[in-house]
C-alpha cells in the first residue's frame, strides 16, 4: 500500500502529539508498505520505515496553505491509497481514503483553558476532519464518547486504538543514574509531575498539597506557559520553594531516569484525551497517583492509586500509604507492569495495518 501521513508533528514537536506521531510511524516499520511523510519542516530525526519519502513544500509556498490545501493535490497525484492525519486534521480536497486520529476535544469541554481564537481553529479543523474522513481513530474510549457527543459521529466510524510510548521507558536495564545537573537539584526523595504549567494540568492543586505536607517534595517536568507566573507567585507566597524544582528533561532517556528515580508519578490533570505520562510511568515501574476521573480510570487500570479530584486529604492519604506500605506498592507496580503491555507499539501497528487494509479492500470492491 501507499500510505501518506500528515507528519508535521513527528518532525517538529518534541512532546505529546510529536511522540504519538513518531511512535505510530515507527510501529509500521515492518509492514513493507510505501510511506509519504508530509511536513512543513524537518527539525527532528527518528528511525523511519525503509520505504519512506519526506515531502516538504517549495521554498516560496505558504506553509499553512500547503499543509491545509495544496498537499492534497500532491497526495492525489501520487495515487496514495490511504492518508492518515495524525493530529486532529486532514487537508481539504483529498480524493483518497482518509483516516484522522482525534486526540481530544478538550477545547470544547473546557473552553476556560483555551483562548477564543485557538478554540475556533481547533474546532474548525477537528469538525471538518471527523465529518470528511472515512474513519476516525480515537486514542481512548473517553475520546470516542466525546466525538459522538459533540460532533454527532456514527460510532461505527470510530475505532479506538491505544497508543504506546517510547521504548526508553520500557528498558528495564537502562541506567538509573541521574544526569549530573539533575543530581544537584534532587538531593531529597521526590515524586514526579509531568505536564507543564498550563491550567488544565492542575499543578496549582499539587502546590496546595505541598503546602499541606511540608515533608513532600516534587519535581515538575514540562513546558512553562503564560500560567507560570501565577504558579511562581503561589510558590513564593507560601514558601514552598524548597519543596519543588522545575526541570527540563533534555532527552527521553533523561525523562525516563527522572521517572525511575522518583517515588512515583502524581498526575492531577483535570482531564485528558489519553494521558501518556501514566503509561510512561508504568513502564518505568513506579506507582501512579491519579484522580478518579473517567480517562484516568480507563488508562490507569485497577492497580494505580486513585484520589478524589482536587481533594487534598484524599491525595495525602494515598501518598502516605505509598510511603509506608512498600511491599504492597511493589506488588501493585508489578501488576501494572503486566497491565501496561496492552499499550504496545506492536499491537498499535497491527491494528493500524488492519484498518488501512480494510479501507483499501472496501474501496477496491466497487
Amino acid at each position: 500500500m501507499k500510505i501518506a501521513f500528515d507528519a508535521k508533528r513527528a518532525f517538529n514537536n518534541y512532546t505529546g502529539l510529536g511522540n504519538y506521531s513518531r511512535n505510530l510511524i515507527m510501529s509500521l516499520a515492518d509492514s513493507k508498505n510505501e510511506f509519504f511523510l508530509y511536513t512543513t519542516k524537518k527539525n527532528i530525526n527518528f528511525p523511519l520505515p525503509d520505504k519512506s519519502k519526506i515531502i516538504t513544500p517549495h521554498k516560496f509556498v505558504n506553509n499553512f496553505i500547503w499543509r491545509s490545501i495544496l498537499s492534497a493535490h500532491d497526495i492525489n497525484k501520487k495515487n496514495v491509497e490511504i492518508f492518515h492525519g495524525l493530529s486532529n486534521e486532514i487537508p481539504v480536497g483529498l480524493n483518497t481514503k482518509s483516516i484522522v486520529t482525534i486526540h481530544d476535544l478538550l477545547f470544547i469541554k473546557y473552553p476556560q483553558f483555551y483562548n477564543y481564537f485557538d478554540r475556533k481553529i481547533y474546532d474548525l479543523k477537528s469538525r471538518y476532519a471527523c465529518k470528511n474522513s472515512n474513519m476516525i481513530i480515537a486514542v481512548s474510549n473517553r475520546t470516542k464518547y466525546d466525538i459522538i457527543k459533540y460532533y454527532g459521529i456514527d460510532p461505527e466510524k470510530i475505532k479506538v486504538i491505544y497508543q504506546s510510548c517510547d521504548d526508553e521507558f520500557k528498558n528495564k536495564s537502562s541506567n538509573l543514574l541521574l544526569n549530573y545537573n539533575y543530581k544537584n537539584k534532587l538531593t531529597k526523595p521526590y515524586f514526579i509531575f509531568v505536564g507543564g504549567t498550563e491550567k488544565r494540568k492542575n499543578l496549582i492543586f499539587l502546590l496546595k498539597v505541598l503546602k499541606a505536607q511540608r515533608n513532600l517534595n516534587i519535581i515538575c517536568v514540562g513546558k512553562k506557559d503564560s500560567n507560570y507566573d501565577n504558579i511562581k507567585n503561589y510558590i513564593n507566597q507560601n514558601k514552598i520553594n524548597n519543596q519543588i524544582n522545575f526541570i527540563k528533561a533534555k532527552t527521553t532517556k533523561d525523562l525516563a531516569s527522572l521517572y525511575k528515580n522518583s517515588l512515583g508519578l502524581i498526575y492531577p490533570s483535570v482531564d485528558e484525551g489519553f494521558g501518556i505520562p501514566i503509561i510512561e510511568a508504568m513502564n518505568c515501574s513506579i506507582p501512579i497517583i491519579i484522580p478518579k476521573n473517567e480517562i484516568c480510570k480507563e488508562i490507569g487500570g485497577k492497580y494505580s492509586f486513585y484520589f478524589t479530584q482536587n481533594n487534598i486529604k484524599s491525595i495525602l492519604d494515598q501518598l502516605n500509604y505509598i510511603i509506608n506500605n512498600k511491599e504492597e506498592v511493589k506488588l501493585r507496580v508489578l501488576k501494572n507492569n503486566d497491565y501496561v503491555k496492552k499499550f504496545s507499539n506492536k499491537k498499535q501497528g497491527e491494528q493500524l495495518i488492519d484498518l488501512y487494509q480494510s479501507l483499501v479492500y472496501e474501496h477496491k470492491k466497487y
